[in-house]
């Protein structure tokens, strides 16, 4: 193993120390892992929040067993390598995302360390910062799993939740990357549907008040959405968004799926016959086995994380997927606590909340 010299033996994370706790996390010190074969250890100067931070506090749905430290977003500087890693350096900047089934890198006082796959980690260009590549890992492979290779460039596409940390993403790809005809979104807020305006989408509409189904088959001329991704893990957004999609077409939801949202109790969805009665195709985008369970994935999926990642920072670069940070946090207990339960209580969070880990290396000190 390479690894710098300076690298502590100990840090101080954030994350929690109780199984099924939940919310406000808590500071807890912890070793400085030591990466495996094929593992990066990186020292981490952004992350960002994401919901699945919150339900693991909420729920331990791994198992894990207490103290477990947060913040699988990553962007830093490699500290060390385990053996076979060619495709980084030690003193690289990267992206990454770690291991839900490991820890992450979030901090309570001074820098923080987690280690990633080597799939998983990609060097950073110099022309994006670390608050920004941090941003990214997440949801932008949850968007790009849901939609690279499925979208075509005469089709009409609804995204519904475009303000949303993978819907904005998501837009962006299918207008700036895909080349999809007509891109539709919605939201409920006006900095939501302003947002996916500048993400790129052609129509967004307001669905407290807009008829969204009646609207895209208008815009359609009758025969609805070609394809529709519903990253909103919302029952009562399935059951609506599946009305919207044309004879044949595709419907496409991150996550678990209809009628298993909660984790804990599988509902009735009416989803199934929706698309049943329309000859539609479900397909089900879920990649909690790729972060959890890494060690197991064949070479395919292998290869199509690490392109996502590669064509993350290609496309961050030349400008065509921009993550938009509508707040930047210090990676303290109280902040991250405070941002999580914005993420919980829904529909409250304009595109991501960026976390500075490690403000002097995040400004490149």
């Amino acid at each position: 193993m390479e690894q710098t010299r300076t690298t502590p033996e100990t840090f101080v994370g954030v994350g929690y120390t109780r199984d099924r706790a939940g919310l406000p996390l808590e500071a807890v010190r912890v070793p400085v892992p030591r990466p495996a074969a094929d593992q990066v250890l990186i020292r981490v100067a952004a992350s960002s929040l994401n919901p699945l931070e919150y339900k693991l506090a909420d729920l331990n749905f791994m198992g894990r067993t207490p103290p477990v430290v947060l913040g699988f977003d990553l962007a830093g500087v490699v500290a060390g390598v385990g053996r076979d890693v060619d495709r980084v350096a030690v003193g690289d900047a990267v992206a990454a995302m770690a291991d839900l089934n490991g820890d992450g890198g979030w901090a309570a006082t001074g820098g923080g360390y987690a280690v990633a796959r080597q799939f998983l980690t990609v060097r950073k260009p110099p022309s994006l910062g670390f608050r920004d590549a941090a941003a990214l890992p997440m949801c932008f492979l949850s968007a790009f799993a849901g939609l690279y290779g499925s979208v075509r460039a005469d089709d009409t596409v609804y995204i519904p939740g475009g303000g949303g940390g993978v819907g904005h993403l998501a837009v962006q790809l299918a207008t700036r990357v895909l080349g999809a005809r007509t891109v539709i979104s919605s939201g409920g807020r006006p900095e939501s549907i302003a947002l996916a305006r500048r993400s790129g989408a052609h129509e967004v509409f307001d669905y407290r008040r807009d008829d969204i189904a009646a609207e895209i088959a208008k815009l359609t001329g009758g025969r609805g959405a070609d394809l529709v991704f519903d990253t909103t893990y919302s029952e009562r957004s399935f059951a609506e968004t599946a009305r919207t999609v044309r004879r044949g077409g595709r419907w496409i939801v991150l996550g678990v799926g209809p009628g298993r949202t909660t984790r804990l109790a599988e509902t009735h969805s009416p989803v199934a016959a929706i698309l049943a009665e329309r000859g539609a195709e479900q397909v089900i985008v879920n990649l909690l086995r790729y972060f959890s369970e890494p060690a197991t994935l064949d070479g395919e999926a292998r290869d199509f994380l690490q392109r996502g990642m590669d064509l993350a920072m290609e496309w961050a670069e030349r400008g065509l997927v921009v993550p938009h940070v509508s707040r930047t946090i210090d990676s303290t207990v109280e902040a991250i606590s405070a941002g999580l339960r914005s993420l919980k209580a829904g529909g409250r969070v304009l595109g991501k909340i960026a976390v500075i880990v490690d403000r002097d290396l995040a400004a490149g000190r």
